[in-house]
């Protein structure tokens, strides 16, 4: 049975969330006919779709299932963002084959992450999930034979000095290349980072279970349905679930791969420290979007009490009243909940007293480790004093290290 929902979507949230899938219910069909009758602001409904970048599944919907129920011009502008997306895909893909059969011609190992391949492997059409680069994992190891490669295909690396403002948006190492006179752009990506948030991408098992992906006359090796659901459900919890599209790729992708190997999923895990980020994107998927999802697997994570209230928030754009939800701006909040273990929680918690971050002294109103973190502070600081008097800079060093990685 589906779990009351707490706060309730806006009208147009409530349509956008009922459209983004690529399987709609006569239940549901009947539901989207009925919201479209009724009055609603197309102006936001559009803006919404683009910002969570479901313009394509929208369209589909809408055009498929109620198309003189929609406001032609409205239908009509989505229909021309929508085709827009779909030559933007399609030129993509095609780039990706080739920038694919380079790295191959020179020894360099490369797996596409999202984009093209997460188009195909979870939407099964290309042209249904929105995307505007090209993300690849690369190891860590090959970066300077990654960057030749891309210099031989007509790219330069971007300088983030020329534009301040995305610069401070950039995250983690920078390896962003923009090839010349064209729209493409790649991200060499073997960790995935943001403020106080970091996951190593360059694994020995996203490297042994690659998974083949048709890619026009190309075939390419895309991550194993089992290691892309990790990467998803970590992905999303980084961005602390901004954008709809995030919980769409987990919802299609548990739609189209019915016979994961669950035991493997939570293994790793288990063991790269992520067991509840990947609990909140699969809550989400289910809660959001109806995803599939077995009763064993749903009876891990359902007894959480702090999923289900952060499942609750997201995303919070699309609520009726945003203020109840969750912004990117709380992340920092958002990751100490989602912490697997009281230990990782509470050193991650020292980590923010020892940097002033502001969840410190001003929580989020739902963030019910506030207090505590608070307590914590207040006994941390007098530490960090007599530390910092006392204690040589290189002891330091190392006790920052500890504090951060365990070890």
């Amino acid at each position: 049975m589906k779990e009351p929902r707490q706060f309730p979507w806006s009208p147009e949230g409530d349509l956008l969330v009922w459209c983004a899938r690529t399987c709609v219910t006569e239940e549901l069909r009947a539901r989207i006919c009925s919201r479209v009758q009724e009055p609603l602001d197309w102006g936001l409904v559009l803006d919404l779709a683009a910002y969570h970048g479901v313009l394509p599944l929208l369209y589909r919907n809408l055009s498929t299932l109620c198309p003189a129920l929609v406001p032609a011009d409205t239908l009509t502008k989505l229909r021309q963002k929508t085709q827009a997306c779909a030559m933007l895909n399609r030129s993509l893909a095609q780039e990706l084959g080739g920038l694919c059969d380079a790295f191959a011609a020179r020894s360099v190992p490369v797996v596409p992450i999202k984009g093209a391949t997460l188009a195909l492997s979870a939407y099964g059409d290309l042209t249904l999930r929105d995307f505007s680069d090209l993300d690849l994992l690369i190891p860590e190891s090959a970066i300077g034979a990654a960057q030749e490669v891309l210099f031989s295909q007509g790219y330069q690396r971007k300088d983030p000095s020329n534009d301040p403002a995305e610069a401070e948006h950039e995250e983690g190492p920078y390896h962003v290349f923009i090839k010349k006179r064209s729209l493409f752009r790649v991200d060499l990506q073997w960790v995935m980072a943001h403020q106080n948030f970091s996951f190593q991408l360059d694994r020995p098992e996203f490297w042994a279970h690659r998974s083949p992906v048709k890619l026009g006359n190309s075939t390419v090796q895309g991550l194993a349905p089992e290691d892309l659901l990790i990467l998803l459900c970590v992905h999303g919890s980084k961005h602390a679930w901004e954008q709809l599209k995030w919980v769409c790729d987990v919802a299609e992708l548990l739609r189209s791969h019915q016979d994961l190997d669950w035991e493997r999923i939570f293994a790793n895990a288990t063991a790269w420290r992520c067991q509840r980020l990947i609990y909140i994107g699969l809550a989400l998927a289910r809660r959001v979007l109806d995803a599939p999802i077995s009763e064993s697997v749903y009876a891990r994570y359902s007894a959480d009490a702090d999923v289900r209230m952060l499942a609750e928030r997201m995303p919070a754009s699309l609520l009726a009243n945003p203020r109840n939800g969750i912004s990117e701006e709380q992340a920092v909040a958002f990751y100490f909940m989602l912490k697997d273990t009281w230990w990782e929680r509470w050193r991650f918690g020292l980590v923010l007293c020892r940097d002033g971050s502001s969840i410190v002294n001003s929580p989020p109103n739902w963030f019910s480790r506030g207090r505590g973190l608070a307590r914590l502070a207040q006994l941390a600081r007098p530490c960090q004093r007599a530390v910092r008097t006392l204690v040589p800079s290189s002891i330091r060093g190392a006790l920052n290290r500890w504090v951060e990685h365990g070890g």
